[in-house]
This record gives structure tokens, sequence and C-alpha cells, in this order.
């Protein structure tokens, strides 16, 4: 036996290696050239083996991982079993290896995983297996312990959903290729594919690993995608995203909203395209922008790339042709014939030119313009104007209806204070509404406006509504904003219809000079007749009787 380094030795083969249960302050342990059987490290173990935290083990005569071969190195940490030539794992191979975070099988003869092979990997977050045999049977749920996984590195065929049971949200880092030959990825969906990944695979539920990091399409076609412009959707985290030889329509915004955290893009695109400017402005994490033998149509809309890529100095923009860089200057594009490739950027010199000066002047000018009208009609008509808007809804709406003679759903609309509401409820309702035939239907916003809508909606369908308008003034009602703005359109509505359909009730003695705040109506008390509240009880039938004959419909009077 002869020891390589701290840790590690090379042995015969038929060494046993129950001796390391003395060893407890070994904590890495490297062993290569053993035998098959060698590799039981557990079975002469009653107690665990704690102090172990890594341990690599290759040799060319291990074919099988047997079951619980690793059961009592509860504290390992890292386990790399690569070049062993093992070709078969039994169920429960790595069982009680709870603690176990990167599991190293590359270069082995794996050709099948099983649903019980990595039972027990709770804390695992590195699987790779690499330089395999194509991986041909992967049977359902095979993944699903793994939970804590981060970063997976085969090259097989693989339907995430199926193999990890879910979509794997915490995945860090993403390598999707069609490669050299047909490849199978389903994310979001337990349906199989047997198709290239450029013609079937449907990407949409990407945007569900939210945790991603580092993400490569290699040989993608996104203009074949259903839902190309939300793929990349909800990536908040990634950082690195590579799109090599794949195919585009054009670059905009929609595709990069969530980028806030891409710091490097490296773009090959097989097709020519547009690059729309909303693109870069989500963008704002961003250090290299990398454009790999880039193809853009000869258009005006692709004239800021240019612009952009000289001036905006957080964004390092590195222009390649087969991996040879080359200046900005020399970018050439597709002419609308498709035959003409000329230079980009003489190309926008020659027709996208414009006068910024003057286009930043007119704007300018006509925003001025603009703003002093704004604030002229404001001074002028300004308390008329949310009045005009909804009467003017009003007449509109009652324009639109074709049944006119049944127009009306309410006798009168009663606009009066919420601290009038007692007198309404105790007085006025018992005498009109209960009063009859014909009975009278009155609206009350308390009772009758639409839950939910809005309030000015509110009280403008209700007041064209009603054949007429009862404003119950108090020193309440003068007081309240809602009440003005009723006597606003009650008194616009009168205007414009020239009709006797604005009622006034005084239910208390308001001096004159206090009513001469209130414009519109010391103007309706001075041309209009208009009913006190009596206050000696003997005369309130006489004002019902009055009141009532008013308000009910002409087609009974």
């Amino acid at each position: 036996m002869g020891f390589d380094g701290p840790g590690a030795f090379h042995s015969s083969p038929h060494l046993k290696l129950n001796f390391i249960s003395s060893l407890k302050n070994l904590k890495m342990l490297y062993v290569s050239g053993q035998a098959e059987n060698s590799l039981d490290l557990c079975s002469f173990r009653k107690q665990p083996i704690t102090w172990l935290t890594e341990l690599t083990f290759m040799s060319s005569n291990v074919q099988t991982l047997f079951a619980k071969r690793f059961s009592c190195l509860e504290n390992l940490r890292s386990l790399d079993l690569s070049c062993s030539f093992i070709s078969n794992i039994e169920d429960f191979a790595f069982f009680g290896l709870a603690n176990l975070e990167s599991l190293d099988m590359t270069q082995n003869s794996i050709t099948q995983l099983y649903a019980n092979t990595f039972i027990g990997l709770h804390s695992l977050t590195l699987l790779d297996l690499r330089e395999n045999p194509q991986i041909y049977n992967i049977e359902a749920m095979s993944f699903a312990q793994l939970t804590c996984l981060r970063q997976v590195e085969p090259v097989i065929k693989l339907n995430l959903t199926l193999v990890f049971g879910d979509v794997l949200s915490h995945l860090t880092h993403l390598h999707i290729s069609s490669g050299m030959r047909p490849m199978q990825l389903i994310i979001g969906s337990n349906i199989t594919s047997k198709q290239n990944l450029t013609k079937s695979v449907d990407l949409t539920s990407m945007n569900q690993l939210i945790h991603l990091r580092k993400l490569t399409l290699v040989q993608v076609d996104l203009l074949i995608q259903r839902s190309a412009d939300i793929i990349f959707h909800n990536l908040t985290k990634l950082e690195v995203l590579k799109l090599s030889n794949c195919r585009v329509d054009s670059l905009e915004g929609g595709l990069t909203k969530d980028f806030k955290s891409l710091k490097t893009l490296y773009l090959r695109i097989e097709n020519v395209y547009h690059v729309i400017y909303s693109f870069t402005e989500p963008l704002s994490s961003l250090k290299y922008l990398i454009l790999d033998t880039l193809q853009i149509f000869c258009s005006c809309d692709n004239t800021w790339l240019i612009a952009w890529a000289k001036r905006y100095r957080p964004v390092e923009v590195i222009m390649l042709n087969h991996e040879v860089m080359y200046n900005l200057e020399d970018l050439i594009c597709l002419s609308d014939n498709g035959l003409d490739t000329p230079n980009f950027v003489k190309y926008t010199e020659a027709n996208c030119t414009t006068e910024v000066g003057f286009v930043l002047f007119a704007a300018t000018g006509l925003g001025v313009i603009f703003f002093m009208l704004v604030v002229l009609v404001h001074n002028l008509a300004g308390p008329y104007l949310l009045p005009l808007y909804y009467i003017t809804l009003g007449w509109l709406s009652e324009a639109m209806r074709s049944n006119t003679r049944g127009r009306y759903h309410y006798d009168a609309f009663v606009s009066y204070s919420g601290k009038d509401e007692r007198w309404v409820v105790e007085e006025l309702l018992p005498n009109l509404e209960k009063r009859g035939p014909p009975f009278l239907h009155l609206c009350l916003h308390s009772r009758d406006f639409q839950l939910g809508k809005d309030i000015v909606e509110n009280i403008t369908d209700s007041l064209y509504r009603s054949r007429r308008t009862l404003c119950l003034v108090s020193r309440h009602y003068l007081h309240s904003n809602w009440c003005s703005l009723e006597m606003k359109l009650a008194t616009s509505r009168l205007q414009v219809e020239q009709r006797d359909i604005l009622l006034l009730v005084f239910l208390e003695k308001i001096p004159p000079r206090r009513l001469s705040a209130h414009h519109r109506l010391a103007r309706l008390v001075k041309t209009r007749t208009y009913l006190d509240w009596p206050q000696d009880p003997h005369q309130h039938q006489a004002f019902w009787n009055r009141l009532w004959a008013k308000l009910k419909p002409p087609t009974e009077a």
C-alpha cells in the first residue's frame, strides 16, 4: 500500500477499508485501483462514520453499486465515483447519504436510472452524469427525491417534469441544445416528445424556473414557439443568457421585461431580424452584449442600435464575426430586395437622418401651446367642465334610449344631505311613496345607488332616469360637495331641457346672505317658486298634498 498524499492512497486490489474506522481525524479519502468489494465501507460498522466528508473512489472493476453501501457515511458532503465503469445502480444504493451535496458519476457506463436510484439524497445540489452512454431509460419520478438540486449536467434526453415529478423551480443552470442529434426536453408537461427540440418542444413553462441564473439555448427556433414572448418572463435572477444559432423574428422589450439581473447577453441568431429599442430598456444590470454574426435588416427602426452602442457606457458591446472581433462601423445589413448588403452606418446616414433640433423645437412649441390652452380653459370654464362632461354623458345616454315613453325609472331624484336622512325616512317617504294611487317611486342615494359603481356616474344616471329632481335644502346641504354637484347637474339639465323638472324644498330658514355664496341656488330662489317646510304641524298635510300633486306622473293628472 502506498500513499499519494494526505488522505489518499493507491493500494493493492484486495485491501479492505475497515481500518478507516480508527482514523477519527480523516476528512477526505481518495481511493484508486481497488476491487469492487473494497467499496464496502459500512457492512462491518455498527456505528456511523461521522468524520469523513469527501470520498473519491476510482476503480476499473466496479460494475454494480449495491444497496446501502454508503449508509454509515451520514456526514459525507462530496462523493466522486467517476471513471469506475459503473453500469448498474441498485435501488437504495445511496441510502443514508442525507447530507450529500455533490455526486460525480462521469465517465461510467450508466444507461438506465430507476425511481429508487437516488432515494435519500435530500441535500444533493449537483449531479454530474456527463460522458456516460446515452441514458435511454429513465423511470418516472427518478429524481423526485432531489428537492434541493440546483445543477444537473447530463448529456441525455430529459423530460424534466416526468423525471423530477414537478417543475424544477430551484434550478440555476440550464443548457438546452438540439445539438447534432434529436433531443427531448419537456418542462411543465408530462407529454413525451420524439421530435427535435427545434420542431416540437413548447418552452413556455420555462418561465417557471424562477431561480435560473444561467441559460443557454442552442439551435432553438423561437419563430415557431407558440408563446415566444413569454418564455423568458419571471426569470428575474437570470445573469447569463446565450442564444446560439437560434432563430427569432425580432428582439423587443416583451422578451426582456424581467431581465433585471442579466449581466451577460450573447446573441448569435441564424436569420435576419429586427432589434427594437425597447429590447434594451429593462436591462438595467447588463454589462456585456455580445453580437456574434449580427444580421439585421436595412431599416431605420434599427438605427438606434448604432447610437446606443457608442454612447451607452455601462454596457460593453462586442461585435463578432465567427469569433473574430470587428468594429461597429463595419456592420452590414440586408436590403429590401434581399440581395444587397450595404454598410449599415452609411445606410442610416443616407436614409434615416432627421433634424433632431427641429423635431425637439416643434414638439416643445406644440407642448407649450397645448399647456397654455389647458390653463386658459381651466381658468375660464374650470367649474363647468366636470358638470358639462357628465351632463353630456347623461344627455347622450338619454338620447340613445329608443323607448322614450318608459325611459323614466323614478318619479323624482331626491338630492339631500346625509345629515338630513332622518327627516327623509320619517317624513318624506311615508307621505310620498306610501300614498296613492298612484304611488310615487323616489330615488335615494342611500337606497338606490348601484353598489361598486362610481359615485358621480350613479348621480348622473339616477338624475337622468328620474322625471324630476327634488332638492331638500338645509344648512347641511349647503356645506356638502356632493349636494353641490347634484345641484349643478340638475340646473344644467334644466337649462338644456327647458322643462319644469327642478323643485326646491327648504327644510329650514336660511338667511339670504348665506344663500348669496351659492350662486346657482340664489338665482333659482329669485326666479322659481319653492316650498318651505312648515313649522306648524297643522300645515304639514297641505304641504304634502301640494308636493305630491307636483311629483305624480302627468298621465295620472
